[in-house]
Formats: structure tokens, C-alpha cells, sequence
């Protein structure tokens, strides 16, 4: 329940810390190890230089043993508690530098000839130190003598400056994280900025304040914004379409009842083929109007139907009501063309559209049905031509057939109720529908747009 509740700017902001502390933590770890391995190979590169200079200064006495030149390369070593002390070490020669004077330090162990080792730390009485040793071989007139050259450094001055170091390195890692959480609030701020307006906007709908959301959101929101004011417009269509209805309904009665009620009060006797009349009347305009309040109209959500499928059920049906016409089809769907709405809105669109056809063709009827692709739309909409070669409509009589039917009182039968229905679904889907000659087969062109 509490995570359901966390809000998505908490949580974004919870994630993006989390992940930049551990970044940076990784960060300053690595940081940390490569100076450390850094300046140790530079001590390790000092001691061995303090080294090789050293041996260039030992050299042989009379009696075929070693000693070292009193003048040393390194005045360090020179110096007391300098930080740099060296020994060296054969079997009957003992030597150390200037600079252990008053410091106590362990005796180099032992190295075999041609090795070198290194000491990092070098732990004594709590102290540390660096330590290189290296075995050499000294070649005199009286033989060879082995021996080994040490040299070992305080390590206080590198832990103090490796502490250093760190203490810099994580407090600007820590000025950085500041600095970064800083512009990471200011970019979520500015990133869910467009939802914070989206919730004030719906709030406002809800209030009735506005009729639809602004487009002007970015892309990643234009199909969510897009489908919510579809959804509105739908669901004000079918309001709108069931209260017309209603009303259409309600005036068309009116003149029946009126005719019965007049009958009535007049005391007449009242004629049963009268009532018959106007009660098979009333039948046909209840069933009229039904048949427009049916028109489900556009959904925002829903899944596609396949065009082909429902196509070839119609004409098999219509096929076998007009076998004696023996109809040539001329048919063109576009692969994977479907309608996104209501199975029956889908039935009647081309259920009477074909129906016209067979009924008023001579022999040819054409059915071409395209895809339509719009950006930032991820279903299609659809091109619906249905044509054939009958004696056409005219012009002038286009609008005519397509507004009959979408007054209430005016009633009509067959062809007239049918292109009514096919206008009503059309609107409900906000495509349009046209009528026109079609040059080919020389009779009416229905060209129907049904938009994503």
C-alpha cells in the first residue's frame, strides 16, 4: 500500500539518488585504489633508484672484501632522521647510513643473489616503512662475495598524503552529489511538469471548466492526450446521438397518437384499420430509430475486427439473395485492413452500402478498401469505395439522401433508412462520406474515410 501511494516523482527521485550515491561511491573507490596503486609504484620506483645508486658506490678493499665510498649519491642518507635509511650487508661487512642515527630499525633479511623484495608496509613498533632489498655478488681478486643493499623509507608522509587525498577526493564527491541532486530536481521537475498540467487539466474537465485537454504536451503524452479527447468526444457523440434520438423518437410518435387520440375524443367509432395503420406506422418508426440509436460510433479502446472476413460474409449472403443477377465482383482489400469499433456498426456500414450496389447494378460492382496510416498513431483508419454500375445518383441529390432520415418525423423505407444508417455511423466515427460518379463503371461511388 505504501509503495502503490509513492508518488512518481518520490520514487524517480528515490532511484536517481540511490544510483548516483552508489555511482559516485564506485567512483570514488576506484579513484581511491588507482592513486594508491599509483603512488606506490612510485615508491617502489624510488627505492629501486636509491638502490642501483647505492651499489654504484660500493666497492672492493685490499683485502678482497666490499665497502662504501664515503661519499654517498643521496644526501638524504647523509642526514639524521631524514626518512631515507640504507644498509648493507655481507658476511663480514656491516654498514648503515648517517640518517639511522637514534632510529631503530630491523635488520634486512636475508635475499638471495640476483632477488629483490619489497617490503609495503614494513611494520616496526608501530611504525610503518617501505622497504627494498635487493642480493647482489661482488667479484674481487680473492673471490666473489655476496651481499645485500637495503634501503627503507618512513611511510608516515605517503599515509599522510594518501589521507589527504582522500578527505579531498570525498568531499568533492560530495560537493558533486550536492551539486548533481541539485540539477536532478530541477530536471524531474521539468520532466513531470507536462503530467503535474495533464492532472490540472482532467481536474479542470471534470469541473467542467474546459471541453477538451490541449495538445500542446510532448510527444511521449500526444497519444495518451489524443485518445482521452476521442474518448470525450465519443462519449458527447453518444450522448448526443441518444438524446436526438429520444427526441426524434418522442415528435415522431407525436402524429399517430395524435390521429388515435382525435378518433377517441370524437367518440368516433374507431376505424381498425385506422389504428392498424398508424400502430404499423408507429412500428416502423420505433424500429427506425432504433436502428440509429444502435450505431455504437467510435471507440478509443477496442480491438481490430478483419475487413476481408466480414467483406466475404456479406457477399456470400447477398450472392444468394441476387443469384439471378449473377454479380461480378471486383474486389481490392488492402492486407491486414481492420476496423477498430463495433461489430455491428461494421455489418450495416457495408451491409447496405453492398446491398444498394446489388440492388441498382446492372452487372459490375467494385469494393476497394485501403489502410490509412496517421503519425503518432498506432491503429489505422480506413478508405471504404464501394461502387457500381447502375444508374448513379445525382449530384444534386447526394446531400439529400445522405441528411434523409436525420430528422426524426420524416419517415422512409429501404434505400433511404439505409444510407441514413450509413451516414449516422460514419459521423459517429468523425470520417466522412461522399457520393460520387464513378468514371469506370459509369454508376454511384461511395467513398467512405474512417480515420485512426
Amino acid at each position: 500500500m505504501f509503495l502503490r501511494k509513492f508518488s512518481l516523482t518520490n520514487r524517480l527521485l528515490t532511484i536517481a539518488t540511490v544510483a548516483l550515491f552508489v555511482a559516485l561511491g564506485l567512483i570514488g573507490f576506484v579513484m581511491d585504489k588507482a592513486f594508491q596503486e599509483k603512488t606506490m609504484n612510485l615508491v617502489e620506483e624510488r627505492l629501486e633508484g636509491y638502490v642501483f645508486a647505492l651499489i654504484s658506490v660500493v666497492e672492493s678493499t685490499p683485502e678482497g672484501n666490499i665497502k662504501v665510498d664515503e661519499i654517498l649519491p643521496i644526501p638524504k642518507l647523509t642526514q639524521p632522521v631524514s626518512g631515507i635509511y640504507a644498509h648493507v650487508i655481507s658476511a663480514d661487512y656491516r654498514w648503515h647510513s648517517d640518517s639511522m642515527l637514534g632510529v631503530d630499525l630491523p635488520e634486512p633479511q636475508q635475499v638471495p643473489v640476483g632477488e629483490t623484495t619489497f617490503d609495503a608496509p614494513l611494520k616496526h613498533k608501530q611504525n610503518d616503512y617501505f622497504r627494498m632489498s635487493k642480493g647482489l655478488i661482488f667479484e674481487t681478486e680473492n673471490g666473489d662475495v655476496p651481499f645485500i643493499v637495503s634501503v627503507t623509507e618512513d611511510a608516515k608522509n605517503y599515509f599522510r598524503e594518501l589521507r589527504e587525498f582522500e578527505n579531498n577526493l570525498w568531499m568533492w564527491l560530495l560537493l558533486t552529489s550536492v551539486i548533481l541532486l541539485g540539477i536532478q530536481g530541477l530536471i524531474m521537475y521539468w520532466s513531470l511538469n507536462p503530467l503535474k498540467r495533464l492532472t490540472i487539466d482532467v481536474a479542470e474537465l471534470e469541473k467542467g471548466q474546459i471541453d477538451s485537454i490541449s495538445d500542446n504536451y510532448p510527444s511521449e503524452l500526444e497519444g495518451l492526450t489524443t485518445n482521452l479527447n476521442r474518448l470525450l468526444e465519443n462519449e458527447r457523440g453518444n450522448l448526443n446521438r441518444q438524446r436526438k434520438t429520444l427526441g426524434d423518437l418522442a415528435h415522431s410518435l407525436k402524429t399517430p397518437l395524435a390521429i388515435m387520440n382525435t378518433a377517441v375524443e370524437n367518440k368516433q367509432d374507431v376505424n381498425r384499420d385506422l389504428v392498424k395503420e398508424q400502430i404499423a406506422n408507429m412500428n416502423e418508426i420505433v424500429e427506425y430509430q432504433l436502428k440509429r440509436a444502435a450505431v455504437a460510433g467510435h471507440r478509443t479502446f477496442t480491438v481490430g475486427i478483419p475487413v476481408i472476413d466480414k467483406l466475404e460474409q456479406i457477399i456470400r449472403t447477398l450472392d444468394k439473395v441476387y443469384h439471378n443477377k449473377k454479380v461480378k465482383k471486383h474486389i481490392a482489400v488492402a492486407p491486414g485492413a481492420e476496423f477498430f469499433g463495433e461489430h455491428g456498426d461494421l455489418m450495416e456500414l457495408l451491409g447496405n452500402l453492398l446491398e444498394n450496389a446489388y440492388k441498382w447494378c446492372d452487372r459490375n460492382v467494385s469494393v476497394t478498401i485501403k489502410t490509412l496510416i496517421h503519425q503518432n498513431r498506432k491503429r489505422t483508419g480506413l478508405t471504404i469505395e464501394i461502387a457500381d454500375d447502375g444508374p448513379g445518383i445525382k449530384p444534386e441529390r447526394s446531400g439529400e439522401l445522405l441528411g434523409r432520415g436525420v430528422r426524426g418525423d420524416e419517415k422512409v423505407k429501404g434505400h433511404g433508412i439505409g444510407l441514413s444508417i450509413v451516414n449516422d455511423i460514419v459521423e459517429s466515427y468523425q470520417g466522412t462520406i461522399k457520393i460520387k460518379y464513378h468514371e469506370l463503371l459509369k454508376g454511384a461511388h461511395f467513398i467512405i474515410t474512417l480515420p485512426p
